[in-house]
């Protein structure tokens, strides 16, 4: 199979109330050292000469480098790595720091498709969460870089805030469908350990919306965003005709990726790794030595596992022929009783090529996923 290629930009310049993301704001002393780290490792790489069809440079915030620095890194990419014409090329970037010029200017490098991370387009939500551009600053940079050229342009909402109603939702999703986005990431409020926010709503500084309110949300999202002419071909995703994200979809497809920086992870279909967290640590092993921290063996009995949660995050869901290819016998042989029940409960549904999370099953999408972990 064809490689996606992960590249990891650690640096923010604000750390947001919600983020426990492998990010640091702060810290831009080791930028040069850190791009420098960055093409050393994917120089060193074992698996240079293998074609990529797909490169996503994610962060942190990736717009905070220099287009330089960008240029750098993809050029070690392409020295290293077979990259198919065709490649999809994401960089994910904030408002704050895009611009006409220096989108027109990632074009020139070969980013083909741009992820911005929005959130809101509410200046009270945007400021409660710690971002540090306004509703206006993102519609202007969504502007600016469909006029540079890059019409493949994704972004970034979430519902299920403290202190957001459903009519805030509806009004994010409308302005949405009036900018040129042919892709979007619309995500449910997860609350993560050691953010702020959890911190804040154990004090009781901020209460989470009521669960039907949060579920009342969902149901606004998915049934507007189909209004305005986009499928829902992921749990959180959304894309208008072929805008499926080509990168991310390898990760639900069970298709081998490659990270680069810290705290980056791959997958070559036998292995799962994860690079150090510490930045000067990599800064120091990258290109010298191994900059893995962590790693597992994924036998036969976890592959299976693993493939069927995560093709059922896809509303394709899980193809019994495909299954058969890979693992060499029927998905009933491992599966056939839970997925008998999970239809029963009207969580799942069958399809003409296997079966799928149900419209029902969306909102239960962990109870569905933890049925196939044995």
């Amino acid at each position: 199979m064809t490689l996606g290629l992960y590249v990891h930009i650690p640096f923010c310049r604000h750390k947001c109330l919600y983020c426990d993301f492998p990010s640091y704001a702060g810290l831009e002393r080791y930028r040069d050292g850190y791009v420098q780290a960055l093409c050393r490792d994917i120089a060193a790489s074992p698996y240079a000469g293998k074609e990529a069809d797909t490169i996503y440079i994610g962060g942190g915030t990736p717009s905070l480098l220099a287009v330089g620095e960008i240029g750098r890194i993809l050029e070690t990419l392409r020295r290293t790595f077979r990259i198919a014409d065709d490649a999809e090329i994401t960089m994910e970037a904030n408002p704050d720091s895009l611009s006409y010029d220096k989108a027109a200017a990632l074009a020139d490098c070969g980013v083909n498709r741009l992820s911005l991370g929005v959130q809101s387009f509410s200046d009270a939500m945007l400021s409660f969460l710690g971002r540090v551009h306004t509703a206006a600053q993102g519609e202007r940079a969504i502007q600016a870089a469909y006029d540079a050229g890059i019409h493949n342009l994704s972004l970034d909402l979430m519902y299920g805030l403290p202190g957001q109603t459903l009519a805030d939702v509806r009004r994010d999703v409308e302005r949405l469908s009036q900018l040129p986005v042919v892709h979007a990431s619309i995500y449910s409020l997860i609350v993560e350990e050691g953010t702020q926010l959890k911190a804040g709503l154990e004090k009781g500084d901020w209460q989470l919306p009521p669960d039907e309110a949060t579920e009342a949300m969902a149901r606004t999202v998915h049934d507007a965003m189909h209004r305005y002419g986009f499928h829902h071909y992921e749990i959180s995703s959304y894309a208008k005709g072929p805008f499926e994200s080509r990168h991310n979809s390898k990760y639900w497809t069970y298709e081998p990726y490659l990270g680069f920086g810290v705290s980056a992870h791959s997958f070559d279909g036998k292995m799962r790794w994860a690079n150090v967290a510490n930045i000067p640590a990599y800064i120091q092993k990258a290109g010298k030595g191994s900059v893995v921290a962590e790693s597992v063996a994924i036998d036969a009995e976890r592959a299976v596992e693993d493939y069927c949660f995560l093709a059922l995050r896809r509303r394709a869901g899980i193809d019994y022929g495909d299954y058969a290819r890979r693992f060499g016998k029927a998905i009933e042989d491992d599966f056939g009783p839970v997925i008998d029940q999970l239809v029963r409960q009207g969580l799942l549904e069958r399809t003409a090529q296997g079966c799928c999370l149900s419209e029902e099953g969306l909102g239960y999408g962990n109870y569905v996923f933890s049925k196939f972990i044995r």
